[in-house]
Order: structure tokens, then sequence, then C-alpha cells
């Protein structure tokens, strides 16, 4: 049980490796989307100038990197922190495997005739007659990855590809083929045999996938008919399936469907919440709360006091001598989900390793819906950080109920930080800087030696002369290839006691020790003994 803690913990550590990009990213996107929105500039006339709005253009591609590529990211950071030998070949294996896993998913899609061609919503209406909604749903299942086209699995696909690796990794790394495929075993067999294995998990993907997916669409059409507690259950289903990527779909499903609301407006038939909104704001109209209820106006006390709150209590239930660095760490962050609502570089460090916090944010996310909601409040956009409320709430006049959040507001913030403490504290929560080294690299340890093996290891090492002199080492088919700095500290005899097939100098930095078939076992000998030394 305790090596499934420390595994699990371990775990929730290796996110952080795409989650510190993640939150340094998301400050320059922030700060890019504040520049370039068409509001602020007509306050803001110099924001116009074609050069700067060039320069921040790039930023904000730039910036928008990891947001784009989030599931090989993660797919990569899981072996990167779980792995504790040749983590190179874990992350290299990673990347290799998840688009495998990509390719199957692709292949079988092509078979059953489901291409972007195919799955695009005018194809939808005018071939398969689907009506909008149907048709607007069934195309939100599906993304480009990388150039590949498939379901939209986004970090789901990324966390299963990152922790079949770990398994494989350690399942293969030592593995001994037959001597006529030597030169495959060990290090270079796992990236061969787990691409293999995952292009099968990809075809086997296109036939759950769709079955989750029906699922998330059943539950908007329960919201739907919900009412209040529709809109309640809006913000926690978004939030609670949020690590998923799955929430992309609810958020299509309500914001481009009848599902979202549907008013004829001028003798037009608007559809989704998000046309709704737009038409009411290209028009000078008065914000509708069927055209808002699903929008900007339900994240803003989640985003703007309900996170920095959530980041207070982490800081306070850590470690003193380690709060400094968490702050140091959060800061980023905090100031893209303030600014523009961008949650997972907090949400993500903590979400991971506790289910009870994962369920208790996602009640607050559905309550910052529906408080909003009773009290009339009507803001939209999509983002809901302080820029949303600034400019579709504060500049759109009092009929849009933004003061309502100042009073909210810290009530809000006050719930998050009680809450996140006492959860912290009673379930022992591992939030960042409760332990020793939740900042640093995880552990090195490693199997070690024992027996024969051991002596083995040792007179090779000590006959190439010691852990010093050793610049490189590498296999081919047959020999072990060693660079060493100084050929004079070489001891053959002690090398020979390993019975080697033969040694060969084929220059004066270079030594060949001869194995044969056994090449595979002594290059995982020497490289355990090494590592456990260093």
């Amino acid at each position: 049980m305790n090596n499934f803690k420390k595994n699990f913990q371990n775990f929730g550590k290796t996110l952080l490796f795409p989650i510190s990009m993640l939150s340094f990213m998301a400050l320059f996107l922030g700060l890019g989307a504040a520049l370039q929105n068409p509001n602020i500039i007509k306050f803001v006339p110099f924001l116009e100038n074609a050069f700067f709005q060039n320069v921040v253009g790039l930023v904000r591609k730039i910036a928008g990197i990891p947001f784009g590529n989030l599931p090989i990211l993660f797919a990569m950071a899981i072996p990167l922190g779980m792995v504790k030998r040749d983590r190179e070949v874990a992350v290299y294996t990673a990347a290799i495997s998840y688009i495998a896993l990509l390719i199957g998913m692709n292949y079988m899609l092509e078979l059953r005739d489901l291409t972007p061609a195919t799955t695009n919503v005018a194809y939808l209406m005018e071939s398969l007659n689907m009506n909008q909604v149907d048709a607007t749903l069934y195309n939100s299942q599906f993304t480009t990855t990388l150039g590949i086209f498939g379901y939209n699995m986004n970090v789901i696909g990324g966390i299963l590809v990152g922790t079949l690796t770990v398994y494989l990794h350690n399942k293969f790394r030592a593995t001994e083929l037959p001597e006529a495929f030597s030169f495959y075993s060990g290090r270079r067999f796992v990236p061969i045999i787990t691409a293999i294995l995952m292009v099968f998990v990809g075809l086997g993907v296109t036939f759950v996938w769709p079955v989750i997916n029906n699922a998330i669409i059943a539950v908007g059409k329960v919201i739907s008919d919900a009412g209040s507690f529709g809109v309640f259950l809006y913000g926690f289903s978004e939030k609670v399936i949020n690590p998923t990527g799955l929430h992309h779909i609810l958020n299509q499903t309500f914001r481009f469907t009848a599902l979202g609301g549907m008013e004829t407006i001028d003798g037009q038939t608007l559809v989704g919440s998000m046309p709704l909104f737009l038409y009411q704001l290209e028009h000078g109209l008065p914000f509708t709360q069927s055209a808002t209820r699903f929008l900007a106006q339900g994240k803003i006390l989640h985003m703007v006091f309900g996170m920095p709150a959530a980041v207070f209590a982490i800081y306070k239930s850590a470690k003193p001598e380690n709060r400094a660095r968490v702050l140091k760490f959060f800061i980023p962050g905090l100031t893209a989900v303030i600014l523009t609502g961008i949650t997972e570089p907090i949400e993500f460090t903590y979400i991971f390793i506790s289910p009870v916090l994962w369920i208790m944010n996602a009640v607050f996310a559905g309550l910052a819906f529906l408080v909003p909601y009773l009290l009339n409040v009507t803001i939209g956009n999509v983002q809901g950080g302080v820029i949303d409320w600034f400019v579709f709430g504060v500049l759109q006049g009092n009929a849009t109920r933004w003061y309502t959040y100042i009073i909210t507001g810290p009530i809000f913030f006050a719930l998050y930080f009680f809450a996140y403490r006492f959860v912290i504290d009673k379930f022992n929560v591992m939030t960042l800087g409760r332990g020793d080294d939740d900042l640093v690299e995880l552990d090195e340890t490693s199997e070690a030696l024992q027996g024969e093996d051991l002596q083995i290891a040792e007179n090779i090492v000590m006959g190439l002369g010691g852990l010093d002199n050793i610049v490189d080492v590498d296999n081919c088919i047959s020999r072990l290839r060693v660079e060493v700095k100084d050929k004079s500290l070489v001891n053959e005899d002690l090398i020979k006691l390993s019975n080697p097939n033969g040694i060969i100098n084929p220059d004066a930095h270079t030594i060949h020790v001869v194995y044969g078939g056994r090449i595979t076992k002594i290059r995982n000998l020497v490289d355990d003994y090494i590592f456990s030394q260093k």
C-alpha cells in the first residue's frame, strides 16, 4: 500500500513538468489576449499599431505551443518523472508511442470512412440530413493532433500513453532476444514493442471513445432540461471532466446548439449561447440570461476569486521553509487564471493526486455558475477571467449586474480557502510544499546488483579504469563499445574475468569487449553498476 501511495504521489509530481510550461506560457497568452482584445484597443488607440500587434500575435503563437500539444507533453512527462533507469529512452518511447496511438486510431476511422471531410458540420447536414444540433455534437468529438485526424482524447490520450510506457519500459528494458536479433534487445526493444502495442490500443480506442462521447452528450441534454439546477450541473460537469479534455464536447454542446439556448431576434432564429450573445453584443442589445448563463459569468467567481484562494490554501499548508518556492511556482499561473481564466496550471497540481479536492473543486465550480444566474448577472464570452468581467461586464453598463461579484467574490474566496485547508489537512493531501522534495528531482533509486552479477559488473568497470575513466558506454549486436579517457588505466586481466569472447582496441580511446549473445545482459549489468555507483 505504501508503494502504491508513493507511486501515485510520484505520478502527481511528474505532471509538474508540463504544468510548469503551461503556467509560464499562460501568462503571455493572457497578456497577449488582453492586448489584442478589440474592446480594450478602443480605449487604448496605441495598441492598434500594426508592428506592435504583429509582435503580440507572434508572442501568442509561441505561448500557445503547450496548449496545442498538451497530450504529447503529458505522454512524455510521465515516464520522465516515474522511470528510474534510461529515462531518455522512456521519453523517446512515449513520443513515438503517442504518434502510434494516433495512427492506430486514424487507420480504424478511415476504414469506417470517418475523415475530416465526412465529419464536418456542413457535410453531415447536407449529405446525412442531420440537424445542426446533432451535426455539431457529432463533429465535436473529432480533432486533428500533430496532423493526424482522430478522436479528441486531449490529455487522457497522453496520460494513457505515458502510464503504459512506464509499465512496458520497466517490463522490457532488460529483454534479451535470440542472438540473431540481439542488436534489438534491451533498451532498443522498448520503443519497438511499445509503439507496436500502442497502435492496437489506438484501434481499440475507436470502439470505446464514442460510448464516452455519447454519455457526455446525454449529460448535456439532462442539464439543458434541469432549469436552475442545470446551470449548477453544467459548471460541475465541465470542471469534473476537465482533466480528460471531454469538457470541450460539453462546451460545444451548449455554446453552439439548441441545448445552450434558442431565441428569435429581429426575425432571425439564433441557436446556441455564443451566437445569441455575439448577436446581442454586435447589435447593442441587452444581454439575456438565455445567452450568458453557460458563458463567462459562471467562471468569474471560480477563476478570479476561487483559484487564488486555492493557491493561498496550498501555500499556507506547505512547510514554512517551502512556502517561498511554492509561491514563485504559482505566480505565473495565478496571473493567467485571473486575467483570462486558464485554470490548468493550478488545478493540475492537485486534482490528479486527490479525488476529494477534484470533486470539491467541481462542486464549487457548479456554485460559481449557479450564484450569478440566480442574481440575474448577464456577462458573456468564454474565458471568465477579469478581462471578461471588465470588458463584457463593467464596460457594458450596470445592466449586466457586474457589481455583484464585488460582494460574492470575497465570500467565494473564503469558502475556497477554508474548504481547501480543511481537506488538505484532514486527508493529508500532498499538495506542493508539503513534502521535502516537491520541487526537486524525484529520487534515483535502482535495483541493487547482488552476488555474481555484482562481481561481473565490478570487474568490467574496474577493468576499464573505473568510473572516472569511462566516457561513454554503448553496444552493438555482439560488442560492448566503451570510450575511455586514458587507455593506460585499462586492465584487460580484470575484464577477462567476465569471460568475454575477445577484446579489441580500435584506437587510443576506444575498447570493444566481445560477448556475443550475452551482450544484452552484460550491457544491463554495466549500466546498473555505473548507475548505482553514481
